[in-house]
């Protein structure tokens, strides 16, 4: 019973140390790589410019959020992807609220404009803006592994859903390694990988 009871006192300090659940305040970086179906860039040229197959696009992106006051968050995130001549950059930033978080299962909302700018070459480079709401759910797995799923939609002319799988694989409350799936479609099927590092505050 004494060898139970030491075990628990030890443990649940070092599960506590890798729970960041309930954490919104964040900077993340690292590899993003995108899969456009064919056709599925010609909105992001202003239907100038169709992929009669299926390209792709890599470059780095940029994750932060920063909590405000009690579960009332900024968040930010940014990407830059090209192949030779092409190239799709994001940018988005927005306000979102926590109506529910525990260090085990939170839910987190959040509104605020997005923008894409694409540009190739011979062709006009193209830029939009518009608003995007976000909502999602994360949880605490296990030990060391958070995950978050969230479904947004992008309301351009021509809207953009999405729903993502962010993995985060934390060692202690500071960092983390970010794996992250996104399924998308706009005019067709745009799938995401991203592969990072993780830094909470």
């Amino acid at each position: 019973m004494k060898k139970l009871l030491l075990i628990s006192l030890f443990a649940a300090p070092t599960f506590a140390s890798s729970n960041i659940n309930d954490n919104f305040s964040h900077i993340g970086f690292g590899y993003k790589h995108t899969r456009y179906a064919t056709d599925a860039m010609a909105p992001y040229y202003n239907d100038k410019y169709q992929n009669e197959e299926w390209k792709n696009l890599g470059g780095f992106y940029l994750d932060i959020k920063a909590e405000i006051i009690a579960g009332v968050y900024f968040e930010g995130y940014a990407d830059a992807t090209t192949r030779f001549s092409s190239d799709i950059d994001q940018w988005q930033a927005g306000l979102g609220f926590a109506p529910y978080r525990s260090p085990f299962f939170s839910i987190p909302m959040s509104c605020g404009v997005v923008n894409y700018s694409a540009s190739r070459d011979n062709t006009t480079s193209n830029s939009e803006l518009a608003p995007y709401c976000q909502v999602g759910v994360r949880t605490q797995i296990a030990n060391h592994w958070n995950l978050s799923v969230d479904v947004q939609q992008q309301m351009f002319k021509q809207s953009r859903q999405s729903i993502s799988f962010d993995n985060t694989f934390q060692f202690g409350r500071v960092f983390g390694l970010v794996a992250g799936l996104e399924l998308a479609n706009r005019h067709k099927t745009e799938i995401g990988y991203k592969f990072g590092m993780q830094f909470s505050f």
